[in-house]
């Protein structure tokens, strides 16, 4: 049986003890009820997740005000039965030693326009969509009291989380949203309180994060997933800029730093990996690891133990996510401990399961592979 001593060594993070050093990163399935609470089908989703091995769960993009959608079946939080909805699920992970982790969301100028109202963005808006700018969506620069609106929205939501047991929360700072928005130069051009430099483009990360922890009495631990990289270059967020921001948000007390890439304008670079985005990724984490004086990890393109043994081990992060890997076998840890990596229903990689979510004819997200929710034979794609 293959020994993997990096990946079983437990890891503390905040007030947690992680059994191993793999969870499940937040990706986006999109099957809650039509209010946006954890439905009965979801739940059974995280808790095959939960039974399979990983030692943490982060849930995908629950959404903390009625104001900010992108898909009609999306997680939400922002009322009291979405917290009810929550918390079975919550105490399930909690019985079996793995987490539920819940991530709080604010799409930003990358959200849907169902609501009627222009989406919100840090700045003037540019073509941000790129060649799928969608005319009918339009974005507003954000004021001070719409900053403070969004703050006092994300605190409800920890709040919430915490009301429904959870331990830790997750910022969304990544992939283009809300937070991810104001932290890159790409969006944010302000020349206030909130722009012009590395850590005045943080600050609503770090008042949010402030925020919280007063509001919560410091009670639930606050971690972030952290865009690194745009992807567009010089003309975006880079490792290389993040480095006082690191630091500050270690200052901070967040219990981890969850590493992303890609932002809507390039995220088709990451649904078929290459050898160039992986180095790309990899590099980037180490840079901001080598800030850190907490817990870095990050997901993307980790497709088994044996590659997360070998990141592990070579300080490349302190814990790996695996999303697409574990969606395509929810037991992929379990078997490849017990030395039965043969039996894993591998992920191919071909983005399917990311067609899906804006695919009309579905209602929910399919795989490949995965005997559980295996995508319709009538479903296919070029």
């Amino acid at each position: 049986m293959k020994s993997y001593p990096e990946t079983t060594t437990p890891l503390r993070l905040g007030r947690l003890v992680l059994k191993n050093r793999i969870y499940f990163a937040p990706m986006g399935i999109d099957m809650a009820d039509e209010t946006g609470g954890m439905s009965d089908e979801l739940e059974r989703f995280y808790r095959g997740i939960i039974d399979g091995g990983s030692a943490m769960v982060v849930l995908g993009n629950s959404s903390i005000d009625p104001s900010t959608r992108l898909h009609r079946r999306g997680l939400c939080l922002h009322d009291e039965s979405h917290a009810r909805r929550l918390a079975p699920l919550i105490a399930y992970g909690a019985a079996r030693n793995c987490p539920v982790v819940v991530q709080l969301q604010h799409y930003g100028a990358q959200g849907s326009s169902r609501s009627g109202q222009p989406l919100s963005a840090p700045s003037a808006p540019r073509n941000l969509r790129g060649s799928k700018l969608d005319s009918k969506s339009p974005t507003r620069r954000m004021g001070l009291d719409d900053i403070a609106a969004v703050r006092r929205q994300f605190t409800k939501a920890a709040v919430l989380a915490q009301r429904a047991g959870a331990r830790m929360i997750q910022l969304q700072a990544s992939n283009g949203y809300l937070l991810s928005s104001f932290l890159s130069p790409y969006t944010n051009r302000r020349r206030d309180a909130y722009g012009g430099s590395a850590l005045r483009r943080a600050r609503l990360l770090l008042e949010v994060i402030e925020d919280i922890q007063n509001a919560t009495a410091g009670a639930i631990d606050v971690s972030v997933r952290l865009g690194i990289d745009d992807c567009l270059g010089s003309a975006g967020q880079e490792p290389h800029l993040l480095g006082e921001v690191v630091r500050e948000l270690g200052r901070a007390g967040v219990a981890a730093i969850m590493c992303s890439m890609s932002i809507r304008e390039t995220f088709h670079q990451m649904i078929h990996p290459t050898p160039h985005m992986r180095r790309q990724l990899t590099e980037g984490v180490r840079r901001i690891r080598a800030e850190a004086t907490t817990p870095v990890g990050f997901a993307g393109f980790i497709a088994t133990l044996d590659q997360a043994e070998s990141l592990l081990a070579e300080r490349v992060a302190d814990l790996a996510g695996m999303s697409r890997a574990i969606f395509a076998d929810n037991d992929i840890v379990t078997k490849s401990l017990a030395g039965d990596p043969g039996r894993v229903h591998a992920c191919l990689y071909d983005g399917n399961c990311f067609r899906d979510k804006t695919n009309p004819a579905l209602d929910r997200v399919y795989c490949c592979v995965n005997p559980k929710y295996k995508r319709p034979e009538h479903i296919s794609y070029a």
